[in-house]
């Protein structure tokens, strides 16, 4: 932990230093070396800010992995993360994973299956890590004491597994499907393979306007509208969509839309709700 907090504590000093000499440079048109050396240190703050957080993240999993109140259940394809460290930068200073975390806590702790092979694990939920031969019971473990399983949309073999062992074994009303910067071509295809494989038709989500994109440049009309997907006892859907989020600074943008969004989820559940802000 006390590296976590040194590199963190250091990307953010490195962050406000290039941010000054930016601003004292007088940007690129006056001074372009001055700037250009802003702009790196800003950089390089960034990248060990992130660090930080991933080593922050690895050293709390065993804690969350170990005690003993139940888990919520976070399933995804691996292509769902980051796979390069300046994807990972690009979400800013918190990932998806650690907003829609923060917000379901009530719940209990995200946890996940890790990515095979990955040193340091993206900030969010709390990765556990198996072999190709240990995956499946580890989740079905998981799973089967979870107060919620949340299903980020996706193609993939192990995903739909996943899925369907979920259905056939967890109250439906403990399941919510994440939708989050995905493909029309892509939804459609998991729509294809739910209703193929499970029976359940889900509902058709209208793709971004234009308004929309160009209020956010990941709200592209080739992606359907963000939110979520819950269910009733006879697994019949409903869709959750995510408020428009105005203002993005690249800290906790989404938390407060993940709230308003899930506020049925957890009045049906029976638990307190609040909005979470950017700084709550």
């Amino acid at each position: 932990m006390m590296l976590a907090g040194s590199l963190k504590g250091l990307g953010l000093s490195l962050v406000v230093t290039g941010a000054a000499i930016y601003g004292v440079s007088g940007g690129p048109e006056e001074s372009p070396i001055a700037a250009m050396l802003g702009v790196l240190i800003m950089v390089a703050g960034i990248l060990l800010y992130f660090r930080g957080r991933q080593h922050t993240a690895r050293s709390r999993a065993p804690r969350i992995l170990e005690d003993s109140r139940p888990d919520v259940v976070y399933l995804r394809t691996f292509r769902a993360d980051p796979s390069t460290i300046v994807r990972g930068l690009m979400q800013g200073f918190t990932t998806d994973e650690e907003q829609l975390a923060d917000v379901l806590r009530p719940f209990g702790d995200l946890i996940a299956i890790g990515r095979p092979g990955e040193s340091l694990p993206l900030p969010g939920a709390a990765r556990m890590y198996a072999s190709d031969a240990q995956w499946q019971d580890a989740v079905i473990v998981r799973i089967a004491a979870a107060p919620l399983v949340v299903v980020r949309a996706g193609v993939g073999a192990g995903l739909l597994w996943e899925l369907e062992h979920t259905v056939r074994n967890v109250d439906p009303k403990k399941v919510i499907i994440w939708i989050l910067n995905l493909q029309k071509t892509e939804y459609a295809t998991f729509c294809d393979q739910v209703k193929t494989q499970l029976g359940i038709a889900l509902p058709h989500i209208r793709p971004f306007g234009l308004f929309a994109a160009m209020l956010n440049r990941q709200n592209s009309p080739s992606k359907v509208t963000s939110g979520f997907i819950r269910f009733s006892q006879a697994w019949q859907p409903s869709f959750l969509p995510l408020p428009t989020v105005w203002a993005q600074f690249g800290y906790n943008d989404l938390r407060k839309a993940f709230s308003v969004a899930l506020r049925p989820l957890f009045e049906e559940h029976g638990l307190q709700w609040r909005v979470l802000g950017r700084f709550d």
